[in-house]
């Protein structure tokens, strides 16, 4: 009975973020009749210590409102935990997404436009503190009782429960998003598939495109001394050459943004790649907005692997055979194929 008292507490307690709760409890949904037919069982058990078990299991079940309430969550999160796993990869870019992301959560979130009640996000006074404890613990638990006590006999007010979280996540958005980033709408500019920024408003998109020309003109100054060579080098033809790099300059920016967009599942930077003669500054730049990845989960991925080579074990490893450790790790499928295979 203790294994599965502190199961459902552990899957009722969630201590993490959004994407682990929505995780969590998609898994809860699934024992859900699994738990109700265990405490059927376990009540009607000739053993005494067995059918106080399953009463207590009864009692501290959720009740049907409840899963109701974690069904609509369920719902809810679907979104942002399909969010987190695309923004979270490493082999495409991301960074270009993240604001077209937010603005479609953001309208499934308040579609009908309503008021926004406005949440205090510096009160971390929530069920998902780190430090809670449950006023049912073992009476044969050492450690103390402290911070904030949780009684999950008493059941959860469920009463406009699906409109309080959204409004929260929706707060959450606009509190730590409030104002778009210029590189991340620069990249979406740069992004093929996204180029006309329709999830943006009017002042935006003019806002971005200003910034958008002036980043060309930066980057563009910074080849003036290369375009200066080249220009010498055909001094016979001097004012045709001087002609076709001012249209150049002119037409670049305006061919791309009047170009049709990709299909979603067109890869951006392989059109760069193929149009990069087509659009030689342009792509300089979308190889360095491109590029920024919009969370911080591949790095992280990066550490947990070197946490996984340098193993209490293996502490002498020296910083050279580390580092080439981690190279092979991470780019062993390319440098696999060097190897011969043997033929028996």
């Amino acid at each position: 009975m203790k294994n599965i008292h502190e199961y459902l507490r552990l899957i009722s307690d969630v201590e993490t973020r959004w994407n682990s709760s929505y995780l969590a409890w998609k898994h809860l949904i699934k024992i859900k009749d699994l738990v109700e037919i265990m405490a059927t069982t376990m009540m009607i058990d000739p053993i005494l210590s067995t059918r106080y078990d399953g009463r207590k299991l009864k009692s501290i079940n959720l009740t049907e409102e409840e899963w109701q309430a974690i069904d609509e969550l369920i719902i809810i999160l679907e979104d942002f935990a399909e969010a987190t796993e695309y923004l979270g990869g490493s082999k495409y870019t991301t960074i270009s997404l993240m604001y077209s992301i937010l603005e479609i959560i953001s309208q499934k979130l308040l579609p009908d436009g309503s008021e926004v009640e406005i949440v205090d996000l510096s009160n971390s006074n929530t069920a998902f503190d780190d430090n809670v404890s449950y006023n049912d613990a073992s009476e044969d638990d050492d450690e103390p009782i402290t911070g904030r006590k949780i009684s999950i006999n008493t059941p959860q007010n469920c009463l406009n429960l699906k409109k309080k979280v959204k409004t929260a996540l929706y707060n959450a958005i606009k509190h730590y998003w409030k104002v778009p980033q210029e590189h991340g709408m620069l990249a979406a500019l740069l992004d093929p598939r996204f180029k006309d920024l329709e999830f943006a408003s009017e002042e935006i998109r003019i806002k971005t495109l200003e910034q958008f020309k002036k980043a060309y003109q930066d980057i563009k100054n910074l080849t003036n001394d290369n375009q200066e060579i080249e220009c010498n080098l055909v001094k016979s033809n001097s004012f045709l050459a001087r002609m076709f790099q001012n249209n150049n300059n002119i037409e670049e920016v305006d061919n791309y943004l009047a170009l049709p967009k990709i299909h979603f599942e067109d890869c951006p930077l392989l059109w760069w790649k193929n149009n990069a003669s087509r659009f030689p500054t342009l792509s300089k730049l979308a190889k360095k907005y491109l590029a920024i990845p919009a969370t911080s989960t591949s790095s992280e991925r990066l550490f947990s692997q070197a946490g996984n080579i340098m193993t209490v074990k293996r502490t002498q490893l020296t910083a050279n055979t580390f580092e080439n450790l981690i190279f092979c790790k991470k780019n062993w499928q390319l440098a696999g194929g060097i190897f011969p295979v043997e033929h028996k």
